[in-house]
């Protein structure tokens, strides 16, 4: 998931409406295996998309698509989503020769680049690691080398890869997109090629253990795969609808009665910002093509770790074959200057949704709770130096300034890993700490979070305002009050929660 910078000096960057309609007026392919549509539940949406897209790779395992209008740069989409179809994953021994004619997927390309010596050393390595890949079949041997493989590579923060093009097989900075590309640099003396190999080209990160984004890992992945044998490619995937936006969110959920579904989506999708798509391989295995997210062979559709509901899009042999700097990358860098005005950065927009329960089919959908924290209990109010909190979160909180003292709080909701910021975004901020006979005192959400992921310990960070703190009173019991502002996102306060108090010595 990637997060927007400060907008750049306009340019003048290629849009490709020419491309954006030949890929979407593409004929489709034949229908893959999927249930008849009255036989299970199904989800029709129409999203409106910045290129790239393509018609005929928007058909597949998990959905299908038709064309319904062109609209400039841009095109409205209906989109069939099988959300429940999850398809076995195959396997086949024979996977080296029947799938050696396969050379399109195979063969080294301008971005997942192996070559002969790579092989070798790939092989060393492997051998090393314990793993015989002529000994296995196609499936585990795929489990095994993605496991392996993003074990040992170490991950990059730098994302220039959608800077990149490939002029004549060739990468190269697209020089629309150079300021952007150079403040990804760890250091300013690096030149393109060494950054290429740090999170572009697949034989430079092989070598040099590492691998930037989900964009630069697929490409990583790929080239591994096509140097042991297993036909390897990419597919550009995003969310059901924008995040960002509240209203599409609202028309998401309310128009999806499959509880589950809608809660797996939302657990997903509730809380985040920013630009977000997910791009990873499929490889072929068991005589189809099946999704690799990273280590995870036959990835669903439905997952609320990836958005929920995967949006297929576009699909490349090679990243080379996608102009990524003259669509999602000029939105992502230059954003809002030279782009389709939809309604966020994201390129995509949800502009209507429903769903079917088959006739045919039998669907259990028994109520499952809300994929959301709607009542935060307030269990502690901790200061700096507190037995209960806990050692990882130190001291930088209040040294930085950031607080000065958290609300713990009980709840916590398995799975939702964006749900402290999505209730922050509809609760009230502001408490009051009271004392008998002593003024109130302001207090406002400072914007820190902090969890261990797991329901043991997550707690907000508190600030007074800075017009009261000469009201605080030394050694003297206080209380907080929330100030609730809504019936539906509130916090509530523990019986047992123990009163603030500041010392005669603290400063």
């Amino acid at each position: 998931m990637l997060r927007v910078p400060a907008p750049l000096v306009p340019a003048a960057v290629l849009v490709l409406s020419a491309v954006g309609a030949a890929w979407a007026q593409e004929p489709a392919t034949a229908t893959p295996p999927r249930p008849a549509r009255e036989a299970t539940y199904t989800i029709t949406s129409r999203l409106q998309l910045v290129p790239p897209f393509r018609l005929a790779d928007m058909q597949d395992d998990f959905q299908e698509a038709r064309l319904v209008a062109r609209e400039g740069d841009t095109a409205t989409f209906e989109i069939t989503y099988y959300p429940l179809h999850e398809p076995e994953v195959g396997e086949n021994s024979q996977w080296r020769t029947d799938y050696a004619g396969m050379t399109e997927y195979l063969k080294p390309a301008p971005a997942a680049n192996w070559d002969g010596a790579m092989q070798r050393d790939l092989l060393k390595e492997l051998r090393a690691a314990g793993i015989e890949p002529d000994r296995l079949t196609d499936r585990e041997l795929v489990r095994q080398v993605s496991r392996w493989a993003m074990r040992r590579a170490r991950a990059t923060k730098a994302f220039a890869i959608w800077c990149v093009d490939f002029p004549g097989g060739r990468a190269s900075v697209v020089p629309e997109l150079r300021d952007a590309f150079e403040r990804q640099k760890p250091d300013r003396t690096w030149t393109d090629q060494q950054m290429f190999d740090e999170e572009v080209l697949g034989r430079g990160m092989f070598y040099n253990k590492v691998h930037g984004s989900c964009t630069s890992a697929a490409v990583y992945l790929a080239t591994i795969f096509r140097a042991l044998g297993i036909p390897a490619r990419l597919v550009v995937c995003i969310p059901p609808f924008d995040p960002n936006d509240d209203q599409q969110a609202r028309l998401f959920y309310d128009r999806i009665h499959h509880h589950e579904v809608r809660e797996t989506v939302r657990a997903a999708l509730d809380g985040m910002t920013g630009f977000d798509n997910h791009i990873f391989n499929e490889v072929y295995v068991g005589h189809r093509w099946v999704r690799l997210n990273y280590s995870t062979l036959g990835q669903p559709i439905l997952d609320s770790r990836y958005f929920g509901l995967l949006t297929h899009l576009f699909t490349c042999s090679d990243l080379s074959e996608v102009p990524l700097p003259a669509t999602w990358g000029a939105r992502y860098f230059k954003y809002p200057a030279d782009q389709s005005q939809l309604s966020s950065v994201n390129p995509y927009r949800l502009i209507s949704v429903a769903d079917h329960f088959g006739a045919n089919a039998t669907i259990a959908n028994p109520e499952v709770p809300p994929a959301e924290l709607r009542t935060a209990t307030i269990i502690g109010l901790y200061r700096q130096g507190d037995k209960a909190v806990p050692a990882w979160v130190g001291d930088s909180p209040w040294q930085q300034g950031r607080v000065d003292f958290l609300i713990a709080y009980r709840e916590w909701i398995r799975g939702g890993y964006l749900q402290m910021r999505a209730f922050e975004k509809r609760v009230s901020h502001d408490f009051v700490l009271t004392a008998p006979a002593c003024p109130e005192i302001a207090v406002q959400l400072s914007g820190l979070k902090l969890s261990t992921g797991d329901g043991s310990f997550q707690a907000f960070g508190a600030r007074i305002a800075p017009a009261d703190r000469a009201k605080i009173q030394r050694s003297v019991d206080y209380t907080l009050r929330p100030r609730n502002k809504s019936d539906v996102y509130r916090w509530a306060t523990s019986p047992d929660l123990p009163a603030l108090r500041w010392a005669a010595s603290d400063r």
